[in-house]
């Protein structure tokens, strides 16, 4: 009659009644014992050595990226605290990349640096700190060594069709403005080795403050 099976007792007993376990229950068994058996994969057993390697070369990115000025750390003032920025040592390293004349001001009482980076402008290498000042305004400062005369129109890509002159300490600030209010205004200063460009988002009270501290501030001295 063939290979008849009948179940009995939770196994099997065919017509030479012999009883065991039917056969696709032994070749399900002995699958789960050849996987239990088998290696693991190579790649999980270096998966910790592969998660070790990746940290370290973020890390190496971050200190590179670091080194070289080019990121900027809360361009504008927020709510909250304020991310104080070491403007100082910024400005240190860039004196001594010999990137041009770069002066540390001394800024008012209450002003403190948000922000520190390294920019290209014109083709040339411009150092940008900026700062929030005592009334929650915010000051950006640029040195570079763009012409005076080009500087302001290196300075980003927006039209700025108001032109207007005023001094400062016995230096002439070429103000440049637009119709549109997003764009923000600049002060353009010639300090002879170097030109200096404050924007931002505060009046005038305190745009004049910051041009009279990089007028007063000496270059520092290339090491």
């Amino acid at each position: 009659m063939g290979s008849i099976l009948r179940p009995i007792c939770g196994g099997l007993t065919d017509l030479s009644g012999q009883k065991g376990p039917c056969g696709f229950l032994k070749a399900g068994r002995a699958i789960l014992r050849r996987v239990a058996a088998e290696e693991r994969p190579k790649i999980f057993e270096g998966a910790k050595d592969i998660s070790l390697s990746l940290a370290v070369v973020v890390i190496m990115m971050l200190l590179a990226v670091g080194a070289t000025g080019l990121c900027s750390i809360n361009s504008e003032t927020q709510q909250g605290a304020v991310q104080e920025v070491d403007e100082q040592t910024f400005l240190d390293t860039q004196a001594r990349a010999g990137v041009g004349a770069i002066r540390n001001p001394e800024m008012p009482e209450g002003w403190e640096a948000n922000a520190a980076r390294r920019v290209d402008m014109g083709g040339e290498n411009a150092t940008v700190v900026s700062w929030v000042t005592a009334d929650q305004g915010f000051v950006e400062s640029t040195q570079t060594q763009v012409a005076a005369d080009k500087a302001g129109e290196a300075y980003d890509a927006n039209y700025r069709g108001i032109e207007s002159a005023r001094e400062v300490k016995g230096h002439q600030v070429r103000v440049l403005e637009s119709d549109d209010d997003s764009v923000r205004r600049l002060w353009v200063t010639d300090l002879g080795d170097a030109r200096l460009i404050i924007s931002g988002a505060a009046d005038d009270k305190d745009f004049e403050a910051a041009t009279a501290a990089f007028i007063d501030a000496a270059p520092i001295a290339e090491k």
